[in-house]
C-alpha cells in the first residue's frame, strides 16, 4: 500500500465532501500504521466521521467525533505529512462554535460554506 497515495485520495474524498469514503479510505492506512501517525490518521478518520454524522443529523455524534479528532490532531505540529494542520483546526474550531449553536438552538442549520477543505503543501 502506499499511504501517500493513499493519504491524497482521502483528502481529496474529504475535500468533495465524500466523508465516508475518505474514512474508509484512511481507515484502511490507519489499521495498517504502527508507528507515531497512527494518530494522525485516526484524527482525520474522527473529523470525517463527524461530518458524516452531520450529514444525518446526527449533531451529538459529529460533536464527539470533531473533540476526539481535534484533540489527536492538536498533537502535531503545524504541518504534518503534508497537511497544514493549523489552518484546518482553526476552521475546525469554528464548525464546533456553530455545531454548539445549533445543538443551543441559537441556530437552524449548519452553513455548509464553513466545511473546511483540507490544505496540502
Amino acid at each position: 500500500m502506499n499511504k501517500k497515495a493513499e493519504l491524497r485520495k482521502g483528502i481529496e474524498e474529504f475535500n468533495r465532501g465524500d466523508y465516508f469514503e475518505c474514512h474508509e479510505t484512511l481507515e484502511d492506512v490507519w489499521m495498517l500504521e504502527t508507528g507515531g501517525d497512527k494518530r494522525f490518521y485516526q484524527g482525520l478518520i474522527q473529523l470525517s466521521v463527524g461530518f458524516f454524522h452531520l450529514l444525518n443529523r446526527n449533531l451529538r455524534g459529529a460533536a464527539s467525533q470533531w473533540e476526539k479528532g481535534m484533540s489527536k490532531l492538536a498533537d502535531y505540529d503545524d504541518e504534518h505529512l503534508g497537511v497544514n494542520l493549523k489552518l484546518l483546526l482553526a476552521k475546525m474550531r469554528r464548525c464546533r462554535e456553530l455545531l454548539e449553536s445549533i445543538r443551543e438552538g441559537k441556530q437552524a442549520e449548519f452553513d455548509w460554506s464553513l466545511a473546511p477543505q483540507i490544505v496540502t503543501t
